[in-house]
């Protein structure tokens, strides 16, 4: 076999980039733990795929 080859990127952000990732982190995080919720809730109750028999 070959070697592995990879790609290096550099990104650059200022701190107004870094405040909205930040912000959009603890969004996404929230809005994980809410569907975890969700589920948690849901666990009693059987559950049926779309398209299964």
């Amino acid at each position: 076999m070959g070697s592995v080859r990879g790609i290096t990127i550099e990104l650059g952000f200022d701190d107004k980039s870094k405040l909205k990732l930040r912000a959009i982190a603890k969004h996404v995080c929230a809005f994980a733990n809410k569907l975890d919720a969700i589920v948690a809730m849901n666990d009693d109750e059987p559950t049926q795929l779309e398209g299964s028999n």
